[in-house]
């Protein structure tokens, strides 16, 4: 954003002089007067939106399009580089006139699109499938509009990078890597190798003084050469070679009309230190790649702006939930195809967008005014709705052709993930039939299974009206189904159903785990692992805290750092009571303890600070090693933040967090985005905390926190890039908002690896459908699986209609840990098999054999498989 780094560029060059290494290669000149060379690539950082709307945006800067357009016909030695489809798109649809110039100088190479993606997308909060969309969405469209495949990933503002970024940028198609962002030093160089976990390699540019450092130059000639020295001087330090590179775009910017013919005049002095060209980041890499002397630089490029992890935390809820609905929708799309009934492609990625557009950094990390964040939940709301459409259209597809016939209510639960597994299932029932005095529910056997009543509405002659029921459903198919039978009966004698029982104690217990509670104040005062007999708490847990915070959207406890470009390693210590509101230092009436056949549960709600309210549910389910906890803030308070803490007797703990499509382990005391689960533990014991769109996590001197809600509201920023006078954001402070916090324990024995937390992640944030039917007759029987993997360290991450009637299948290696031959049988009549990129281009032909694919994955190595199934056709079992 402009303010901020033109402010970079001053703090940097003043703190920063010559601090950092460099290795000159020799025998290279960017000129053949021996010269070095300084690149000035002419752009503009397009915001998506922030502090304008997405329409709002679209009308400042579409016409700086038309300008640069302009400037490109009346200089041919000017150059100009695009990037997110989400400007690029409306620009042609809405100036149609000018589609044939665009066209022209692209082909002319003078304008160059890069990035590839539908906006500047955060890729830590969201998960790696939703950065896959972005790829498909906006490259795709470029391949159909223009003809054109970005080989340049363009990621100059977003907040940090995670370290699968190597190899999901590769198997995009992607050659180089350019960002600002994220490296763990002044020290690193401008020019890398950066490497992934699976030791994928990319060309790394990162830009030590931002993607403006070239921008608003004098618009004489004295001045302008000075300029020009000054920034040469300013990047040298950061250089591997004889040529230097700075970009020449601010947020929303209009290109500068009065820069070719300086260039020009600056090359005709005669002490002109270096040649100053305009060019591409193509041009700057073509040089760049002559270079041997390149280092390779692994891992992450984070933490940055940790305050964004937790701000208008909604938003990250919203993004979490929408993109577990999509890509439902898309596995119910590829089980749809099979059975013969054609998908619509266009109706997908028109619930798609609006997901991707507000996965925009700025959009993910709740940066932005009121009436933007009112605009990014309306689009959430309206691809909501698309996605539930799309959702319960496949299903109807799949639930219409299975046998349901029998007695009773069909039930049928679906499993939309790749292993077989035993869940929580709920489904609400009614009944006009007089008298249900007890429900009994059937599996596909007709054994009886226990029922738990959660909530009932009843007739006045106390007989069920419409009632909520929770059952646990066991070894559902993988990517399939099971069906249940729920019979309602006059006579309760032969009723599986529960409604449970208070208990006075204040404790629960299941086969795995006995937890007790502080039951005035919600504390959870010991959870202990039966076998061995292990507690697993410290202190007082689930206790939320609450402390000042001084920091705006972006950053904790402090304004605005907008230049920051170094990973951030401040110490996050346990708050301490002398400076921090507790949840267990207020109290209400006592809490509720319910033990049942199902689930037992605690719940407990009682005022939190002077006007604020805190609640909390932990439940616990017969048969599951998952502790699910719900708690609801109502923050009344503004500049402050809430954690939820779990202290715990772990000594010699390793913290390991998910990220997309793979984990890392991080340091202590240091928030960083996690995906679905934290594991901090030793290869003993440990505790993994899964979450549902809560990504910042740290863990400090063993206590686990996980951060829950801030109040907040940008603080100090300067006007421009769209910010204006006048412009709120108080909504970001959260009053009187009820928001419900959703993130569960799995204490576990033994190594993390064997417990499987990526499964459990997953589970917690996919849970079981269950879907009522009419009785009918049907070609599939009362359960099936579409297909069953080898392997438990190997993730079935999508499964989707591909191109000309193909399906896609990709997996990932979870663990760390090689996965030779893999083997995923399919239920579905195999006819062909290829490995394809991210773009789902066919790659390498499979064998097939016994109506399986065969493999090896090497650690965290992720493929994708591009199928020709047969339509209707089933594999006998």
């Amino acid at each position: 954003m402009l303010s901020r780094l033109f402010f970079a560029v001053v703090v940097s060059s003043l703190l920063f002089p010559g601090h950092c290494i460099r290795a000159e290669s020799s025998g290279e000149a960017g000129q053949p007067s021996g010269k070095d060379t300084f690149w000035f690539v002419p752009h503009t950082h397009w915001e998506g939106a922030v502090f304008k709307t997405r329409e709002e945006y679209l009308e400042m800067g579409l016409p700086h399009i038309l300008s640069a357009l302009r400037l490109l016909e009346a200089r041919p030695d000017y150059r100009f580089v695009l990037d997110q489809v989400c400007y690029v798109r409306p620009f042609l649809e809405r100036y149609p006139e000018e589609e044939a110039t665009f066209r022209k100088m692209v082909a002319e190479g003078r304008l160059e699109i890069v990035g590839g993606t539908d906006v500047m997308a955060d890729v830590n909060m969201p998960g790696g499938e939703s950065f896959v969309r972005q790829v498909l969405y906006g490259k795709g469209y470029y391949r159909r509009k223009l003809g054109l495949d970005m080989t340049v990933s363009w990621q100059l503002d977003t907040f940090g990078h995670h370290a699968q970024m190597p190899q999901i940028l590769k198997l995009a198609g992607y050659k180089s890597f350019w960002f600002f962002r994220g490296v763990s030093s002044w020290e690193v160089p401008s020019e890398f190798l950066w490497q992934g976990l699976d030791g994928s390699k990319i060309s790394a540019f990162w830009l030590p003084h931002g993607y403006a450092v070239t921008y608003a130059s004098p618009r004489a000639l004295p001045e302008f050469s000075q300029f020009f020295k000054d920034r040469f001087q300013l990047l040298t330090p950061f250089s591997r070679g004889t040529d230097r590179v700075g970009l020449a775009g601010a947020d929303v910017c209009e290109p500068e009309e009065h820069v070719p013919a300086l260039v020009e005049a600056f090359n005709q002095q005669a002490d002109a230190p270096f040649v100053l060209r305009i060019g591409l980041p193509s041009d700057f890499e073509a040089v760049a790649a002559r270079r041997a002397d390149r280092p390779v630089i692994g891992g992450e490029l984070n933490p940055i702006f940790q305050g964004a992890y937790s701000s208008r935390i909604e938003l990250k809820q919203w993004m979490r939930s929408l993109e577990a609905l999509l890509l439902t929708g898309e596995k119910l799309g590829a089980i749809s195809n099979w059975l013969g009934v054609p998908t619509d492609d266009e109706s997908v990625w028109r619930a798609w967008e609006p997901v991707l557009f507000n996965e925009a950094h700025d959009l993910a990390s709740g940066v932005m005014t009121d009436h933007v964040y009112d605009d990014t939940v309306g689009s959430y709301r309206f691809a909501e709705r698309l996605g539930n459409e799309l959702v319960e259209s496949r299903l109807e597809t799949l639930v219409s052709r299975i046998d349901t016939q029998g007695e009773g209510i069909p039930l049928v639960v679906f499993n939309t993930l790749g292993w077989s597994r035993t869940d929580a299932a709920e489904v609400k029932v009614g009944f006009s039939q007089q008298g249900v005095q007890g429900l009994r529910l059937l599996d596909s056997a007709g054994e009886a299974v226990p029922v738990q009543l959660s909530e009932a509405q009843r007739y006045g002659d106390g007989g069920l009206r419409v009632a909520q029921i929770v059952f646990l459903a066991r070894d559902v198919p993988a990517m399939g189904y099971a069906t249940y039978r729920i019979v309602p009966l006059v006579s309760p004698e032969k009723s599986s159903m529960n409604v449970g029982h208070e208990v006075e104690d204040g404790s629960l217990e299941n086969e795995f785990f006995r937890l007790a509670f502080d039951r005035p104040t919600g504390a959870m005062t010991s959870l202990v692992v039966k076998s061995p007999d292990w507690e697993v708490l410290r202190g007082p847990a689930n206790v939320v805290t609450c402390q000042h915070d001084a920091g705006d959207l972006w950053e904790l406890y402090r304004p605005l750092d907008g230049g920051s470009r170094i990973a951030m390693k401040d110490r996050q210590p346990v708050p301490l009571p002398d400076t921090t509101k507790f949840s267990n230092q207020f109290t209400g009436e006592s809490g509720q303890l319910i033990a049942g056949p199902v689930f037992s549960q605690y719940q407990v709600s009682h005022p939190f600070g002077e006007t604020g309210k805190f609640s909390t549910r932990v439940r616990l389910y017969a048969g599951l090693r998952r502790i699910e906890v719900r708690t609801q803030i109502v923050n009344q308070e503004k500049h402050v933040r809430y954690q939820a803490l779990f202290p715990t007797t772990i000594e010699g703990g390793r913290s390991v967090h998910e990220i997309p499509f793979a984990h890392v382990e991080r340091p202590e005391g240091i928030e960083f985005p996690a995906q679905n689960w934290v594991d901090y533990g030793n290869d003993e014991r440990g505790l993994t905390l899964l979450n549902r769109g809560l990504p910042g996590n740290v863990v400090t001197d063993a206590t686990m926190m996980l951060s829950l809600v801030r109040a907040t509201r940008i603080v100090a920023y300067g006007f421009g890039g769209g910010y204006e006078p006048g412009m709120t954001s108080d909504s970001g402070y959260e009053l009187g908002r009820p928001l419900s916090l959703e993130y569960a324990l799995v204490p576990r024995v033994g190594p993390w690896r064997e417990a499987g937390p990526w499964r459990q992640g997953l589970e917690f944030n996919h849970p079981l459908l269950v879907r009522k039917a009419a009785c009918h007759e049907g070609m599939l029987p009362d359960r099936a699986g579409l297909l069953e993997m080898s392997h438990p360290n190997v993730v079935l991450s999508t499964l989707k209609p591909g191109p000309q009637g193909s399906t896609i299948l990709r997996v990932y290696e979870a663990a760390g840990q090689p996965a030779p031959a893999v083997t995923i049988k399919l239920r579905p009549k195999l006819s062909a098999a290829c490995e394809a990129n991210l773009m789902e281009d066919p790659g390498r032909k499979l064998e097939v054999a016994d109506n399986a694919l065969r493999f090896d994955l090497g650690p965290f190595e992720i493929k994708t498989f591009r199928l020709q199934l047969a339509a209707g056709e089933a594999v006998p079992e």
